[in-house]
């Protein structure tokens, strides 16, 4: 049958057309205006499946393929029987019992649903669209735009978001997407045609961000940058595409990309103008960032101080006191856009590569299978865990793997994985805390949604996974505390952890299936070795066969070195590499199996016996290296030689199995391997050569730190770390994106590259890293890890007696104590304020001064805020400090506005956001509109305080300021709700706390009183208003 082929579903009437669909978000079903509960997912799944057949019936077969992927359970049919006859008592509650369904009908084919597609949300978004395009087409650009807002407000969330991991919505989905994007490129370019070219800028940068690679939506930017009187930035903006699609592509801009380059570099505002050139509508877009927004008024006027510090009362010159000068609301994103749902979560897929050479292990494995149950039986009533334990080298880490990939089809949702370092050396060790953090940037939480507490973080993590079926591995565990907090609390994961202890307590309390791995067994260790070596060769030898396997103690880890030598010199006889095992035997202190590790030291000590000498010292060096991994320039750092000549040490490395490429130029050492390398340093090499070695690599680490954080924050104080040394060459990030990229590839080893530091005395690498990775810490909301590296550089800056970078530890530490609410963050602040008094640094001294506006105001002390506001502005003028000065005044306007000042603070934003928009700094434009929001508020004026609200909620999103977007939109809630918009606060206040209660932030009680008071009767709401966030403390 063809797409034509039917009509009922698109043309029924009757009680079918009572229904409406939501399709753009999750699945909601509404009938007669009551929204009907339509059950557990799979059964949302099958009502989504048969609703893109658009009333075509669906065959049975079909059906239970897809729904279950391709791998239908044997009560598959009886299962989809019960889910429809649910479905129908659902839909058609008045239908008699065994009546004749009228919606979701049965024919000789199979099942249909006879639903007008006009009643579905997604069909409604796409005519909106159409009708948008063609009003911009004839000229009516307000109305295009009202149209495309209009449909753009249909969306709550990622469509078909019940079965998004179903391979039959992934087309739709990705079509539904496209339209999305084409409609956002539809209000850009009618943004620009109406002139109002910030707001297109707006988006088209939002687009462009999100999207890089499409250029229909770097057209738009181009064109409004030109357009608005930034030919730099519209140049900027081309070469940053020209050189992404270089260099990721190997492609060249396209023609339409290059004629609009050609007309702004010829000034040709023919070919710009948004009305003139035919190809001006766009094809469908990308997405996502911001510039400034239009600041109008007068200039700074004289008397500012006086105005700052409360001694005149008058409104700032050239600004009169009226809205009119108050941006328009289509000039900016609306409530219902403000409060947008946060984006899906990520389906991670974190499993390394199964071993191509992987053996046996099948009774291991069965047992390991057993724990599950049946594919369409009844799941497990909690959490499945697996605990393999067993000593090192035994194979632990390759079975979990191995029988993780079987089963991974089983947890559609993702996988987890993630090396605890339990039994490498003592500082490699992972916390709990840093597993969860990386659990959530894998599962796509945004840094700043990341609470501050450990609790907190662990409560999210279980409640992202709580309705998902997710398969997590967590290998190499020291103990049961260590995996203890990482235990999902829902019952439809698995749990795979491998250790070397036995993990009695996880036993015992957690209800883990303990499974016991020891050696292959003989006949496994033989077909081990014919894997690596070919059946041919290992059968014409099997009295040597024999020996090896009885020397290597059948460990995998031993045999592959082995392996690994034979296969490299195929004329050796076995028997020749058997009588080389037995001459080299050895012992390894500090392992549980004795015999089996001297066994396994005997290989290791064979096959660095067999490295060429520079090969063998690589090896050796590498112990000093801290891990978890260690890349390709870091190895030639501590070899002390250049890159071309270290790769191909480290493929005979690699070659050897003394070392894992784990990801293509990044290195990691087994534990037992990197006991062994540390066995052989002191002996071999001396200390003055190791000392060497180590300089070098923190070295290289804080010249790439320092290339990557000036990058990332180019304004932001550096430091002078001296002459580049002999035998370093640091790695250079080119653009923000690879610097962040860099520091997100580096962040384990850098935080442990700054302990080592510490430990060794290396004092100045140790605090100048910890303030370069700094910025990259504050972005991504790691707080815990910013105190951890604080704490090792404070010591180190100390010892050095340098005031400089004590000054600049106690700031550190006094911001993150301040995020994270602790007691401690006011001591630091004020030794901070100190120490930079005795440097004579002055702009320091008031962005510390800032820093304590905030800690501050969390106390409730707003009048002690306000004077280290003004107390900052002086520093700040006195130092020359333009930006600064114009922070001074936004967090001045601010306290006043918190103490119930709200004319004085109106007229000190408006002088902010002026010297705002000249130095550039969005930050605090953003927090500026947000204090505007507030303050028109407590004036009633409650129509400008929406509009500035929503201003500052573009801005923090664009910034990705998580913390301060929710706060504006529980201000926003607030005035809504004044103006009787209940609906609209309802949405606003459900978003914030959303976010607020992720962060584990004080305020999500205030907007859960809020909401609750929705509810009760008249008069009775709870007497909260929610209180302004602080001005961020950004200082660079």
């Amino acid at each position: 049958m063809t797409k034509n082929d039917s009509t009922e579903g698109r043309n029924a009437s009757g009680p079918a057309s009572d229904y409406a669909i939501g399709l753009l978000g999750p699945l909601t079903v509404v009938r007669a205006g009551v929204p009907l509960d339509l059950g557990p997912r799979m059964r949302r799944v099958l009502m989504i499946r048969l609703l893109l057949e658009e009333g075509r019936s669906v065959a049975m077969d079909r059906l239970c393929e897809d729904l279950w992927e391709g791998r239908p359970p044997a009560g598959a049919v009886s299962s989809v029987h019960a889910h429809i006859s649910r479905l129908r008592a659902a839909l058609e509650p008045d239908r008699r019992r065994r009546g004749r369904s009228r919606v979701l009908v049965s024919d000789p084919v199979g099942y249909a649903l006879r639903i007008p597609v006009e009643a579905r949300d997604s069909v409604r978004f796409e005519q909106a669209v159409a009708q948008g395009r063609r009003l911009l087409d004839e000229g009516s650009v307000a109305s295009a735009r009202r149209q495309i807002e209009t449909a753009l407000g249909l969306w709550r969330g990622a469509p078909l978001a019940d079965a998004d991991d179903r391979a039959f919505a992934l087309a739709e989905i990705a079509r539904l997407d496209e339209v999305r994007l084409a409609a956002q490129e539809i209000r850009a370019t009618a943004m620009a045609r109406a002139g109002q070219l910030e707001q297109a800028v707006v988006v088209a940068e939002e687009l462009t961000a999100g999207h890089p690679l499409r250029e229909t939506a770097w057209s738009l930017l181009i064109r409004a940058l030109y357009l608005s009187g930034r030919t730099a930035e519209a140049l900027q903006r081309y070469e940053a595409v020209r050189r992404l699609l270089a260099r990721d592509h190997g492609l060249e801009p396209g023609p339409a990309l290059r004629r609009i380059h050609l007309a702004v570099l010829r000034h040709d505002t023919s070919a710009l103008c948004p009305n003139a050139a035919p190809d001006s509508l766009p094809e469908p877009g990308d997405g996502a960032s911001a510039t400034r927004l239009p600041l109008t008024g007068g200039g700074v006027p004289d008397d500012l101080p006086d105005v700052a510090t409360g001694e005149t009362d008058g409104p700032p010159h050239d600004r009169p006191d009226t809205t009119d000068d108050v941006p328009r609301p289509q000039d900016v994103p609306s409530a219902a856009e403000a409060a947008a749902p946060p984006p899906a979560l990520t389906r991670p897929a974190q499993l390394p590569a199964d071993l191509p050479t992987f053996v046996g292990r099948r009774a291991e494995l069965d047992r390991a299978l057993a724990l599950l149950p049946e594919p369409g039986g009844h799941p497990a009533s909690t959490v499945v865990i697996s605990a393999i334990n067993g000593m090192g080298g035994v194979g632990k880490t390759t079975l979990a793997v191995h029988w993780a990939h079987r089963i991974a089809h089983r947890f559609p949702d993702g996988q987890l994985f993630v090396n605890l370092g339990g039994f490498g050396p003592e500082e490699s060790a992972m916390s709990p805390a840093e597993a969860v953090r990386g659990f959530l940037d894998a599962l796509g939480v945004a840094p700043q949604r990341i609470p501050a507490g450990f609790d907190a973080q662990t409560a999210l993590y279980r409640s992202l996974i709580a309705d998902k079926r997710m398969l997590i591995v967590l290998d190499n565990a020291r103990d049961a505390e260590q995996v203890r907090p990482l235990l999902p609390g829902a019952p439809h994961c698995l749990v795979i952890i491998t250790s070397r202890d036995q993990l009695r307590g996880l036993v015992a309390a957690s209800g883990a299936r303990p499974l016991a791995l020891g050696p292959l067994t003989a006949a496994e260790a033989r077909e081990a070795l014919a894997r690596r070596l070919g059946p041919d060769r290992v059968a014409a030898e099997p009295d040597a066969v024999q020996e090896i396997v009885t020397l290597c103690a059948k460990l995998p880890l031993a045999l592959a070195v082995v392996s690994a030598r034979a296969a490299a010199h195929p004329t050796f006889s076995l028997a020749s590499i058997a009588a080389v095992l037995r001459r080299t035997h050895g012992s390894l202190e500090g392992f549980r199996d004795m015999d089996a590790f001297s066994d396994a030291r005997t290989v290791f000590s064979w096959s660095y016996r067999v490295l060429t000498p520079p090969a063998a010292r690589l090896f050796r060096m590498l112990a000093l290296h801290p891990g978890p991994d260690v890349s390709e320039p870091v190895a030639a750092a501590l070899a002390g030689l250049p890159a071309r000549e270290a790769r191909p040490l480290l493929t005979e490395l690699t070659t050897a199995h003394l070392l894992t490429e784990h990801e293509p130029g990044r290195y990691v050492l087994h534990d037992l391997l990197r006991a062994y390398a540390a066995e052989l340093l002191d002996p071999n090499t001396p200390a003055e050569e190791q000392r060497a070695a180590l300089h070098r690599m923190c070295e290289h680490y804080l010249r790439s730190a320092r290339a990557a954080a000036r990058l990332i924050a180019p304004h932001r104080a550096d430091v002078d770390p001296g002459p580049l040394g002999a035998g370093v060459l640091p790695e250079e990030p080119v653009d923000h994106g690879q610097a962040v990229e860099w520091f997100t590839t580096e962040h384990k080893v850098l935080m442990a590259v700054v302990h080592l530091a510490g430990e060794t005395g290396l004092d100045s690498h140790a605090w100048q890293l910890a303030w370069l990775l700094q910025p990259y810490l504050e972005r991504r909301g790691y707080w815990h890890d910013q105190v951890t590296v604080q704490h090792t550089a404070l010591p180190a800056a100390e010892r050095r007696g340098d005031l400089a970078s004590r000054a600049r530890a106690h700031e550190c530490l006094g911001a993150a104590y301040t995020q994270l609410g602790h007691a401690d963050a006011r001591s630091h602040i004020d030794r901070a304020f100190e120490l930079y008094g005795k440097l004579g640094d002055t702009a320091a001294q008031a962005g510390v001064c800032l820093l304590l506006v905030m800690a501050l105001h969390r106390k409730g002390d707003n009048r002690q805020a306000r004077d280290h506001a003004q107390r900052a502005l002086a520093l700040y003028r006195a130092a020359g400090d333009r930006a600064g000065t114009a922070q001074s005044i936004s967090a001045i306007a601010w306290c006043h506005t918190m103490l119930g000042d709200h004319r004085r603070a109106v007229a000190l934003c408006w002088y902010a956001l002026t010297l705002h928009g000249e130095v550039g700094n969005l930050r605090w434009q953003a927090a500026t509109w947000n204090t505007l929001g507030y303050a028109h508020h407590g004036l009633g004026d409650d129509r400008t305080a929406t509009t500035c609200y929503r201003y500052a909620i573009g801005l923090f999103r664009h910034l990705q300021d998580t913390p301060n977007e929710a706060g504006t939109l529980a201000r926003l809630g607030d005035v809504l709700h004044s103006t009787g918009e209940t609906a609209r606060a309802r949405t606003a206040w459900q978003h914030a706390l959303i976010t607020l209660e992720a962060l584990g932030r004080p305020e999500a009680d205030e907007v859960r009183a809020r909401l609750q008071g929705l509810d009760r009767p008249a008069g009775d709401e709870a007497g909260v208003r929610c209180d302004a966030s602080p001005p961020p403390h950004h200082r660079q």
